[in-house]
């Protein structure tokens, strides 16, 4: 057999290729552009009627946690679990709110808090509240401001919800179901039964979720009454008053 014999068999086998497998097929498969440009959420807290209510959350029986939020021109409660007012516990993160701090209450209402002020009047902030089973710490932007031996929180009242951008109402004369309303834009938040951080680091903007992840809203698909908790606990937040907006890392 001859070259041109070799060159014949193989121009009839590339037709028969060509007519079997459409060249789209052969091509790689161009990116999906969708969402690549796309925006990110937020939720907007208006520091009057704005808060997300979730189930009681249990950390009176993790040894360790961590309590997270990427947040912006922020003033007022991010998170809240209990009633103020001795002997009840509560747990809560606030910055920029005069009076109130940032910490946990133990045993009977003992109280391990702390002031937790960004030196920033505005902008982005990532506010990081942490217990590894002997000290509390407290971190803003990746930066320790605060460590401190403390015992365990609690023990919680297990009828109360965990509220994030205010705090359950703790008289029977406050006419809202909540108080003390946070006001600013949040586009993260994340409970973890371990000590996630030990030492100064630079706050991710997107984190994960994994086995030691509690609840993590990351404020991706906007809903109308439903924060969805990419966590595989599915612990979905009930949206009351909050408003979905699009956001920058500016």
């Amino acid at each position: 057999m001859n070259i041109f014999h070799h060159i014949f068999i193989f121009a009839v086998a590339c037709s028969l290729i060509c007519e079997a497998v459409p060249l789209a097929d052969l091509a790689a498969a161009e990116p999906d552009k969708t969402g690549q440009a796309g925006e990110q959420y937020g939720l907007q807290f208006d520091g009057k009627d704005s808060y997300v209510t979730l189930p009681h959350l249990k950390f009176d029986d993790w040894g360790a946690f961590t309590v997270e939020a990427w947040v912006k021109d922020w003033n007022g409660r991010i998170c809240c679990q209990g009633k103020q007012g001795d002997p009840e516990n509560s747990l809560w993160i606030s910055i920029r709110a005069n009076g109130h701090s940032t910490g946990w209450e133990s045993e009977n209402g003992t109280n391990y808090a702390v002031a937790a002020d960004p030196n920033s009047i505005e902008g982005w902030d990532h506010v990081a509240l942490v217990f590894d089973g002997k000290e509390q710490s407290i971190y803003l932007n990746g930066k320790q401001i605060h460590r401190a031996a403390a015992p365990k929180p609690g023990p919680f009242d297990p009828n109360r919800q965990f509220f994030i951008g205010a705090q359950e109402k703790w008289k029977e004369t406050q006419t809202k179901p909540a108080e003390l309303n946070g006001k600013g834009v949040m586009r993260l938040f994340r409970i973890s039964k371990v000590a996630r951080y030990d030492k100064e680091f630079i706050p991710e903007k997107t984190p994960g979720t994994d086995d030691d992840t509690i609840v993590l809203f990351n404020v991706a698909t906007p809903d109308k009454s439903q924060l969805l908790d990419a966590s595989k606990n599915k612990l979905h937040g009930t949206l009351h008053s909050v408003k979905w907006v699009t956001v920058q890392d500016d």
